[in-house]
């Protein structure tokens, strides 16, 4: 199956799910990886924000902020480009952008620097199969900052955190693809051997 292939029908799997189940599967999938020694390892993590139809986080993103990890969301800034801004509990920290999601208002004493140091990245994408290899929305938004983020801190980690339907037999990829560290849903937690 090509990538079009595969994109296109677990966009109509997703779409076909009760709007309720990406909230029920986000609680469950978040009380899992909290309890991991992947999550408790990094004091610092990266958090997508939840379309329509992807997993809501939600519930890690309140795990996060009850444990006092410095956190982080991404905010779309271009075709090409995102970035991810500091965010708290505290409202006034948010707006809507692209794509209708939540996204941290932006302002750039807030900006993730990649120097840093390491940071667990909780990531979206529509499909995942056991090695870790990831398919996103066909965009490269995460492509491109992975590739930045492990230049910088190649101690980082990525774990998908998904819809139990998003784990398939083969992902295929090109040389851009990045593959997760691990991947979690309401039933497993899967750690991709290196």
């Amino acid at each position: 199956m090509t990538k079009k292939e595969l994109r296109k029908e677990m966009k109509q799997k997703l779409q076909a799910l009760p709007k309720e189940q990406f909230k029920a599967e986000g609680v469950l999938a978040a009380k899992r990886l909290v309890s991991t020694g992947l999550w408790k390892k990094y004091d610092k993590v990266l958090i997508y924000l939840s379309m329509p139809d992807e997993l809501d986080t939600s519930a890690l993103l309140e795990a996060a902020f009850r444990e006092g990890k410095e956190v982080y969301a991404p905010k779309v800034e271009s075709d090409t480009g995102m970035r991810f801004f500091r965010v708290t509990p505290d409202s006034s920290s948010w707006v809507v952008g692209a794509f209708d999601i939540r996204e941290p208002a932006g302002k750039e004493a807030d900006v993730f620097q990649f120097s840093s140091g390491p940071v667990l990245v909780i990531s979206p994408g529509l499909a995942f199969d056991r090695s870790g290899k990831r398919m996103g929305r066909g965009k490269g938004f995460y492509d491109r900052f992975y590739e930045k983020l492990f230049n910088e801190s190649p101690d980082s980690k990525i774990c998908a955190l998904c819809m139990s339907n998003a784990i398939v037999n083969d992902v295929p990829t090109d040389q851009y693809d990045r593959a997760v560290n691990a991947i979690c849903t309401k039933d497993e937690f899967i750690e991709v051997e290196a």
